[in-house]
């Protein structure tokens, strides 16, 4: 995991809804925080430590750091053109900057003006029809060959994500971190009818 984040780069994390991104980001959070000690700046997601970034404007001030964008394409408008030339420049800073940065998308959002950027890829269960057609992301997902790589579905388990750093797959296991999951307390939306009868005998 360190290796990742030893040099300025940027870090595409790719994965459908409800698959576990937001506990993979604290899990690469707090990994590193166990024997490293680094400046944290998010965006989309709130974390302890962390401090939040809303602009792009703020980002490109950012240095020596790492910052999370959980919500890429709230921040980052690509079908903008405006939008897309002042992305550009921010994402040329991050060498200048001294910055890793990762950013959390869906398959449908790597986009190949963005793929083409990105210098590790993470990967959590996604869609593989929902790649773009052409984009880096599903040349990498097609040359995978590992047995989570099904027809349709790049099928990586709930507790684990599988990196390419441009040479090689690797596969990590990933901690559940409780705490940091806000869907925890979500209420069942269907409700066992006999569930009811038993409280109303009782």
């Amino acid at each position: 995991m360190k290796n990742l984040f030893n040099k300025p780069s940027l870090i595409g994390l790719i994965a459908d809804i409800n698959t576990g991104k937001s506990n993979l980001l604290y899990h690469i959070i707090e990994t590193l925080r166990e024997d490293s000690d680094f400046n944290l700046f998010t965006y989309g997601l709130k974390f302890p430590q962390g401090h939040q970034v809303f602009s792009l404007e703020e980002m490109e001030q950012i240095k020596d750091s790492i910052i999370l964008i959980d919500e890429t394409f709230n921040l980052f408008d690509l079908d903008n053109r405006s939008k897309k030339r002042q992305i550009e420049n921010t994402l040329r800073l991050i060498h200048h900057n001294n910055n890793v940065i990762i950013l959390s998308m869906l398959p449908e959002n790597g986009k190949k003006f963005l793929s083409a950027k990105i210098n590790t890829f993470i990967f959590k269960k996604c869609a593989i029809s929902d790649c773009i057609n052409g984009s880096r992301i599903k040349k990498i997902i097609g040359s995978y060959c590992g047995p989570e790589k099904g027809h349709a579905v790049l099928d990586i388990p709930i507790d684990q994500a599988l990196t390419f750093d441009g040479k090689s797959f690797n596969m990590l296991d990933v901690k559940y971190y409780k705490e940091f999951d806000s869907k925890k307390g979500n209420k069942p939306i269907l409700i066992d009818k006999n569930a009811h009868k038993i409280r109303r005998v009782l």
